[in-house]
């Protein structure tokens, strides 16, 4: 065997280890790259279930700051109705009967109930502290 045969063979052996060398770190890399992958996923859609979450719960805060504003404007126009009618209508007093300050009882009870139960959906979402 020649120097120069003996040469080739060296780098053909070199050649092979380095192949079955990078094979192995590709499937290693692969493996990680996968588990890496799997656990971005799995995080990304718990984040996501957190985050929609969240999202509902500050749509049921929204709605309710919403309808205690409806509730305080409700109030206010009761109050304007029953002093109306102590001061334009000279009435002694003022009863639920009559049909504009019925219609207003009404509709602040209706949204009293709104109020609560998006109150009660906030406490079903929430984890016990």
């Amino acid at each position: 065997m020649t120097f120069g045969d003996r040469m080739r063979e060296l780098l053909e052996q070199g050649a092979a280890v380095s192949k079955e060398f990078a094979a192995k770190a590709g499937e290693k890399a692969q493996d990680w790259g996968g588990r890496g992958i799997q656990a971005s996923k799995e995080l990304a859609a718990k984040a996501g279930a957190k985050a929609q979450e969240l999202g509902e719960l500050g749509v049921l805060k929204l709605e309710i700051k919403q309808f205690e504003g409806q509730a305080k404007k409700l109030m206010g126009r009761l109050g304007a109705e029953v002093y109306s009618n102590f001061t334009d209508r000279q009435a002694e007093s003022v009863s639920r009967n009559e049909p504009a300050i019925g219609a207003l009882l009404s509709e602040i009870a209706s949204v009293k109930e709104a109020i609560e139960k998006r109150e009660e959906d906030i406490r079903k979402r929430k984890p016990p502290v």
